[in-house]
């Protein structure tokens, strides 16, 4: 694929995800193809089905959460509380809980083998990193880490727009909560 051709196969994706955060998985097309200052036609041309297009999405969320574990696993023997904090960070940026949806809607098995590969991927690097927390001392060593993905994914779920006008910095707030809730030397909670 020529350079160009991948630039704008990238951007297509980036506004799909972003578009997908903010209007759901099924949110028009057409806004997707001008995010990424394309026409509906490039974006057809690149994804002929919108299935297509969420199994691009998948694979890039996958292999993102699966980069950010790789980069705390190396984090972990030099500073292990900022490489778990930079891994928590980065998960809850790629918004997890508002992709989620569009890639749920069916078992697993059902998925195309791209999207499996990438997943079982991202599994073990995640697990790997979860388990060097744990070994760091930073983390509780009865969690699981889908119990980890699962609990950031619903916490970084889209909130109604009253809650972030009533409570500024919820997310943040709900996510520095669980993250201390996970510390098993009892840790205060943050103020």
């Amino acid at each position: 694929m020529r350079a160009d051709a991948l630039e704008r196969r990238n951007a297509i994706v980036g506004a799909a995800r972003a578009v997908f955060t903010q209007r759901g998985h099924d949110a028009p097309l057409d806004a997707v193809a001008e995010l990424a200052n394309v026409g509906i036609a490039t974006l057809y041309r690149n994804f002929p089905t919108r299935e297509d297009l969420v199994t691009a999405v998948a694979v890039a969320t996958l292999t993102d959460a699966r980069e950010a574990a790789e980069t705390a696993l190396a984090g972990m023997p030099t500073d292990p509380s900022l490489a778990w904090q930079s891994l928590v960070d980065r998960l809850v940026e790629l918004k997890l809980g508002a992709l989620i949806p569009a890639l749920v809607e069916r078992s697993f098995a059902e998925f195309p083998p791209k999207v499996l590969e990438a997943r079982e991927l991202t599994k073990t690097q995640m697990t790997a990193a979860i388990r060097a927390a744990q070994s760091a001392g930073l983390v509780r060593p009865d969690l699981h880490p889908f119990e980890f993905v699962l609990a950031l994914a619903r916490l970084t779920r889209p909130h109604p727009e009253l809650s972030d006008e009533a409570i500024p910095n919820l997310v943040p707030r709900l996510v520095a909560i669980f993250v201390a809730g996970l510390r098993p030397d009892g840790t205060d909670l943050p103020v």
